[in-house]
């Protein structure tokens, strides 16, 4: 900036001193010679200068005003006569005029009495001349010099603009203000933008700072305060303030600023069809604005708008990047940026992570729209009770946290978040049906010294599923036997992952047999973990392990291949034996890709027939994605393996998918068989369950026999098919050698009445 304020325009040649000089010899008893500059022009370097002989000076005082006035008024040169203190003189006055004709001032020549002789007149018109094309040039090297410091100071605001960003876009709005009231001598210099849909003028920035009273008469102005504010609105060029008929504005501003306006100017910043602002200058005194600096001013607008919308462009981008597209709140990257803030500053936060209780049976059933609007609905009952400390984010699908300051103790935290249940639970109209939801909350208080927002997020995502163990619509806080309970899931998934990458893995077979005869039909495969300290584990005391961390879909393949390893063992050794193998999957193994062919692999590899598999599935694969799931089981069957449906009963939707889905055999769930003869209900169920299968020309196979009036109850409704403890439990290959050889099991084992197994339940892969 101090480049441009310093530089010293010339003045092309122009010496009026040399003038004055030369005149004062050249023309007889010349006692007088002055250059009167017009106050209406401002030539740089262009003043008034004068010579006078001793004793003229209140002479030429008279003679001054007297040629002033003459340029001021009439715009018109000429010679006369006056006297001046009883002496009589005579002034020659010569034009100063720019090449265009405008006349920007005058040569004076004065001497006492006597007449001027034309030689005298044209020496004096030649020196006129000379200053008239001396100024021509002047005026010509100062516009350019002007419009070089003007374009240099466009360029250096450019400069700065372009490096300008959304943190440090108030430093450079206040900087070009402070840069440009410097550079054009104006008191004042502001940056207002106007709130259209409001209906305001917001100031932005100003030059130089002030008192700002309380409140501010100058931060938001009403288009409509008065007539200058009213034509900020939709201003499209420059507009020039002057004092006529804008009281109200004047006024405005002196309480502002404590300052009275005299003239000011403003262009405006234009954003496609709308005026985005104005920049505008106020000078406490009369300013001539060039058409020059305004064109400079309309360039610098045009760069202030281009700059607020790239800061536009570039903050919607940021909110893209971490809001939640649905509900508007933060989403997960903005909630572990918030979190790490806290946790940096030692912040007491509580963390209340929730989700919403059988979000995706309700989505299913009133489609994904009435299930957004759910979700749309619980964002803003959780914006409108959260305190402005509070922080709330959607993580995706159901699953909300929410960020609680100034945390009062484990019971205030637990009472707010029950009153959140109150307000997610509140009824959601759906077309005049109201429809309720209930919620589960994990809540975690940071403790000092965690600085890992995930771990924190993690260990409420344990106390939210603790909450749903206990029933839902429950809050439950992590404590530390929740963190034991963290540390030793930690721990079994660490050594499980270990056991299926090596060899700790065992498979043990239940027979399944005709309760009629005690024929084998078939054995199900049933995982175990031979774990190194802990001896062998059943499947009930992992799987929930390698389900949450998905190692179930690695242990299901190992499962399957190794089924089909010793299912072809067994062909050899028995090849007389029409052993159908039974094996789980998961629901978590029919999202993968390429499942039905890593199934017809194995049978390649194994030379195993596809009629002696069968492939066990629940109730909740069918649910996850029916669409998928029909395609799977319809590749299966292509094979020739067949499908059966464990623990049915136990779903929702299985008598409404079971028609669209190629399956072959219904597994009664245990919990219905070992209450048939002592819960009407469950004999209710088994009952239409075993009608169903013979409605629908499938197979139904009892599970979970530890009782013989069981099986007898279970003949007379119309099952043959079981397995159970009564008849054997899950054996190893070796053990089960005797049953594979004999084809069947002993039927007076599991028929004589009153015996009874040991009641062992699991769950089994």
């Amino acid at each position: 900036m101090t480049e441009i304020n310093d530089m010293t325009p010339g003045v092309a040649g122009l010496q009026t001193r040399l003038v004055i000089e030369t005149i004062t010899q050249v023309v007889p008893g010349a006692e007088i010679v002055e250059i009167v500059a017009s106050l209406d022009e401002s030539i740089s370097g262009f003043d008034a200068e004068s010579w006078a002989a001793p004793g003229t000076e209140h002479a030429l005082v008279h003679i001054r005003k007297r040629v002033v006035g003459i340029l001021g008024v009439q715009n018109a040169i000429s010679s006369f006569s006056c006297v001046v203190s009883g002496v009589a003189w005579g002034v020659l006055v010569e034009p100063i005029a720019l090449q265009d004709g405008a006349v920007i001032g005058a040569l004076v020549v004065a001497r006492q009495g006597r007449v001027w002789s034309s030689r005298e007149r044209a020496l004096t018109r030649a020196f006129g001349g000379l200053l008239s094309h001396t100024v021509t040039l002047a005026s010509r090297e100062s516009a350019l010099l002007d419009q070089r410091r003007l374009d240099e100071l466009v360029g250096m605001v450019a400069e700065r603009l372009m490096s300008a960003s959304s943190r440090t876009r108030q430093d450079v709005l206040t900087w070009t203000t402070r840069v440009l009231a410097e550079f054009l001598g104006a008191d004042v210099a502001f940056l207002r933008r106007n709130d259209h849909q409001r209906g305001l003028s917001i100031l932005e920035a100003e030059w130089p700072p002030r008192d700002i009273p309380s409140p501010d008469p100058l931060g938001e102005v009403p288009f409509d305060a008065d007539p200058v504010f009213a034509a900020t609105k939709n201003l499209r060029k420059p507009y020039l303030a002057g004092v006529d008929g804008e009281v109200d504005y004047l006024e405005r501003v002196e309480k502002g600023s404590g300052v009275p306006l005299v003239g000011g100017a403003c262009v405006p910043l234009l954003l496609s069809e709308s005026t985005w602002g104005v920049l505008g200058f106020l000078h406490f005194g009369l300013h001539k604005w060039t058409v020059e600096e305004l064109s400079a001013l309309q360039a610098i607008a045009s760069m202030l708008v281009q700059l607020q919308a790239r800061i536009d462009a570039e903050e919607r981008t940021e909110y893209i990047a971490l809001h939640d597209d649905l509900t508007g709140l933060p989403n997960r990257r903005s909630l572990l940026r918030e979190l790490e803030v806290r946790l940096a500053a030692n912040r007491e936060t509580a963390i209340l992570f929730f989700d919403l209780d059988r979000f995706k049976v309700m989505n299913d059933f009133l489609g994904h729209a009435s299930g957004d609007r759910v979700l749309t609905t619980i964002a803003d009952r959780i914006r409108t009770s959260i305190r402005p400390n509070d922080f709330a984010a959607r993580l995706g699908g159901d699953e909300f946290v929410i960020l609680v300051g100034d945390v009062g103790g484990e019971m205030e935290v637990a009472a707010t978040a029950y009153r959140l249940l109150g307000v997610i639970g509140e009824p959601i109209d759906f077309a005049g049906q109201e429809v309720t939801h209930t919620a589960s909350i994990g809540i975690v208080l940071s403790t000092p010294g965690v600085k890992n927002g995930i771990e924190l997020l993690g260990w409420a995502d344990v106390a939210l599923y603790a909450a749903k163990r206990q029933g839902r619509n429950q809050a439950v806080v992590f404590d530390e036997v929740l963190r034991e309970s963290v540390s030793e899931r930690s721990r079994t998934e660490l050594t499980l992952r270990e056991a299926i990458e090596g060899d700790g893995l065992r498979l043990h077979y239940q027979p399944e047999v005709d309760l009629r005869t005690g024929k084998l039909l078939a054995v199900e495969a049933l995982v175990r973990w031979q774990h190194p300290t802990r001896g062998l584990l059943p499947a009930s005391a992992f799987i929930t392990v390698a389900e949450e961390t998905g190692l179930v879909v690695d242990m299901g393949r190992w499962v399957f291949a190794e089924a089909c390893r010793q299912l072809a063992a067994w062909r050899r050794e028995y090849p007389d034996l029409p052993l159908v193998v039974r094996v789980n999957m998961s629901p978590a193994q029919f999202v993968i890709s390429g499942l039905v062919e890593f199934v017809e692999n194995c049978l390649r590899v194994h030379r195993i027939p596809g009629e002696r598999l069968c492939i066990e599935m629940t109730e909740h694969a069918v649910l996850q994605e029916p669409e998928q799931t029909a395609r799977i089981l319809q590749g299966f069957q292509a094979l020739g393996v067949e499908v059966a449906i464990d623990d049915f009963g136990t779903g929702y939707a299985s008598f409404t998918e079971l028609k669209h889905l190629p399956v072959n055999f219904l597994k009664l769930d245990q919990t219905f068989v070992q209450g048939i003869n002592s819960d009407p209900s469950d004999k209710a169920i088994v009952e239409a369950i075993i009608q169903l299968g013979r409605a629908l020309d499938l197979g139904v196979i009892a599970e979970g026999i530890e009782t013989s009036a069981t099986i007898d109850k279970l003949l007379e409704l119309g099952c043959h098919r079981g397995q159970g403890y009564l008849m054997s439990v899950p054996m190893s290959p070796d053990e089960l050698a005797p049953v594979l050889r004999a084809g069947a099991i002993e039927i007076s084992k599991f028929r004589p009445a009153g015996k009874v197994a040991p009641a062992l339940s699991e769950r089994s892969l």
